[in-house]
């Protein structure tokens, strides 16, 4: 019985279609992109800096912070440079391939609390045995439990899209 079983399973799965390689294999990419939050309505002045590097199917997630002031304990407001890591290997980043589009999902926590960020970066295909490294479109944001705040805060990624822009740092 098991084996009859076992056959019928073989030939089903035998018998199913595949999808194509090429559409949910992860290429290896190297894609940037520079956001801004919004959160409640408003777009903070802080800039973030998201790096994408996959490799045989291996990602990892870099994110640099920018002018995110706060106050310095003086008074004064300061920014330090933060820097966020994640990758596939480390068990808090998942990508998929979806057509012409990593969908990246990292998870994490900081004395905040808990967050959950989804990205979709969507890229231009480069030719076989080539890094994929033109973004076409992105779009993104997390959902944090905040501790201290005691709720659910949802923060959207406003990219910039000039190749040339003038902000002013606070």
């Amino acid at each position: 019985m098991i084996k009859t079983l076992s056959y019928l399973l073989l030939a089903v799965l035998a018998s199913a279609p595949l999808p194509a390689l090429s559409e949910s294999t992860i290429p290896n990419a190297n894609l940037q992109v520079a956001v801004q939050q919004k959160q409640e309505g408003k777009v903070a002045k802080g800039f973030h800096v998201l790096e994408l590097t996959c490799w045989d199917g291996d990602c990892s997630l870099s994110t640099v912070t920018l002018n995110q002031c706060f106050e310095s304990g003086q008074g004064r407001k300061a920014f330090f440079p933060k820097v966020q890591y994640s990758a596939t290997s480390l068990g808090n980043l998942k990508v998929k391939n979806e057509g012409k589009s990593l969908i990246v999902q990292e998870t994490g926590s900081d004395m905040f609390g808990d967050y959950v960020n989804n990205l979709r970066f969507d890229y231009e295909t480069a030719g076989k045995g080539e890094i994929v490294n033109r973004l076409i479109g992105f779009s993104g944001g997390y959902v944090k439990n905040s501790v201290l705040l005691k709720k659910v805060l949802t923060t959207e990624y406003i990219p910039l899209t000039k190749r040339n822009q003038v902000m002013k740092l606070v």
